[in-house]
């Protein structure tokens, strides 16, 4: 029995030194992880500053597009584009009947939103003349993707 605790007390010693060593390398991993995040973050923001993409979206767009299920939409709406004192674009669609937030990375707006009681996502590019193009999906529609086009009024 002595030696069978001796043993189990010795593997404890050894799930320490482990543990210990894992916790050691997850944080080195994380900081070089973290720093290579920052480097990346800060050469994006070189190339493009996304301050200055913001007021190029403020105002309004009409929106046609399609449903996951590929239908088009039966009439085209309106959507507001403001800019929130976070710097975060706040984005309203029919009235403020769904609202949104969004951000610039480079050429692409990323926008979270609430649809019809449901979380969808809209991967929006930025186009040359000033319209916005891309897909949008809901969390519930099993992979199929809307589109949306957006034209300055």
């Amino acid at each position: 029995m002595k030696a069978l605790i001796g043993t189990l007390m010795g593997q404890r010693r050894n799930v320490r030194v482990m543990v210990a060593a894992l916790l050691t390398a997850g944080a080195i991993g994380g900081w070089a992880a973290s720093t290579m995040f920052t480097v990346n973050a800060a050469a994006v923001e070189k190339k493009l500053p996304l301050e200055e993409a913001k007021p190029g979206l403020i105002g309004s767009y009409v929106v046609t597009g399609t449903d996951p299920d590929g239908r088009p939409y039966a009439n085209a709406g309106i959507l507001d584009v403001s800019l929130a004192p976070s710097g975060a674009l706040e984005l309203e669609w029919d009235n403020g009947r769904q609202v949104g937030v969004g951000q610039v990375f480079g050429n692409v707006l990323a926008v979270s939103c609430l649809t019809k009681g449901r979380t969808a996502i809209l991967i929006m590019n930025i186009n040359p003349d000033g319209s916005l193009s891309g897909t949008w999906s809901r969390r519930t529609d099993r992979g199929h993707k809307g589109t949306e086009t957006w034209k300055r009024t």
